[in-house]
């Protein structure tokens, strides 16, 4: 058991993070079933209006691989309501799916923190209860964060350095710079800049949760303050394996993608349903890794943040607990409504 132990602690960061990701494996299907079902929902509609107008009107197979010019023409009033419908459910599922990654966040955490060898279902929901009011808290920080980085890249300020550099005068737009090419490459560095900030929000909403589930702490301010100090302090060790991580999903979905891709392009009428449910899978598996990936990070966040984030000077918070040796572990606080007498 020691040497084991001293093997794991050998290992990257990031390789111990994916391997306690898949070793949770109900929990990760509870976390890819949940967007899945919401998906569904959004579906069904589509499907059935589908299924009731392709059934008696057109040859079978005739419309797998692409819906005409003539199709579209034809039903553009129903596909129109469709959109309609659908962008209004899309826009409350994935307010839904915003609240199932704040629950998620705090299940993971409270995995991640305990210390017992084994976890369940139970203890994730548990902790995602306890952990939701504090880290919606931080979504709406995130989001005001995410906000603030578009309005410096995408307005005011950046239309000022673009007056200022390239002599753009009118609102900084670039039909007035010399070069198409300059142009170009201005346009590649504001989406790129965007997107690096986009990716360091995230990782610093992944360390300022586990801060707060490490110390139990409340203030999501606070422990957001600590965390960009932390990235600061540390780029390093906090970075590589959350890129590291990045760099792998890319891999998968491009990978995915480019099969799925074949698969999609020699889609025909006569093509059997088998082609439909391979995409099927094939998108299915790509969302599966990418919960992986999220479970991952959060076991990164909480190695790095355990060997980088001094303790409090008050008793650990989650060494108050019951349980027998060697058995599972249940930590004690006022949202518990069971004690223990001697």
């Amino acid at each position: 058991m020691l040497e084991e132990d001293i093997t794991n602690s050998r290992r990257p960061v990031f390789l111990r993070a994916l391997r306690a990701a898949f070793a949770r494996v109900p929990l990760l299907l509870v976390c890819w079933g949940a967007p899945l079902l919401v998906g569904l929902v959004l579906v069904a509609p589509w499907m059935g209006w589908f299924s009731a107008t392709t059934a008696n009107q057109y040859a079978p197979g005739s419309v797998l691989a692409s819906m005409d010019v003539t199709f579209r023409h034809d039903h553009r009033e129903s596909l129109e309501a469709l959109r309609e419908s659908g962008g209004a459910a899309a826009a409350m599922l994935g307010f839904l799916m915003l609240i199932i990654g704040v629950f998620s966040g705090g299940g993971w955490l409270q995995v991640y923190l305990e210390r017992t060898s084994g976890h369940s279902v139970r203890r994730f929901l548990w902790g995602g209860a306890k952990y939701f009011w504090r880290f919606a808290r931080l979504c709406v920080l995130t989001l005001l964060l995410l906000a603030f980085a578009r309005w410096v890249l995408f307005g005011w300020p950046w239309e000022t350095v673009i007056e200022l550099l390239f002599g753009a005068t009118q609102g900084g737009e670039l039909e007035q710079v010399a070069s198409e090419w300059t142009a170009v490459w201005i346009t590649w560095f504001q989406a790129g800049a965007f997107a690096l900030a986009f990716a360091l929000v995230m990782v610093w909403g992944d360390y300022t949760r586990t801060r707060m589930a490490l110390h139990n702490g409340r203030s999501a301010l606070w422990a957001g303050l600590c965390s960009w100090f932390l990235l600061i302090a540390h780029p390093v060790r906090t970075l590589r394996p959350m890129a590291l991580l990045l760099a792998i999903e890319i891999l998968v979905v491009y990978l995915v993608g480019k099969w799925s891709w074949s698969d999609n392009t020699a889609l025909g009428a006569d093509s059997m349903w088998t082609s439909v449910v391979v995409l099927f899978l094939l998108g299915q598996l790509a969302a599966f890794w990418q919960v992986v990936s999220r479970a991952a990070r959060y076991s990164v966040a909480v190695q790095v943040s355990q060997a980088l984030v001094a303790p409090l000077s008050q008793p650990d918070p989650w060494a108050s607990r019951i349980g027998g040796p060697g058995g599972p572990q249940y930590p004690i606080d006022k949202t518990d409504d069971y004690g223990v007498s001697i």
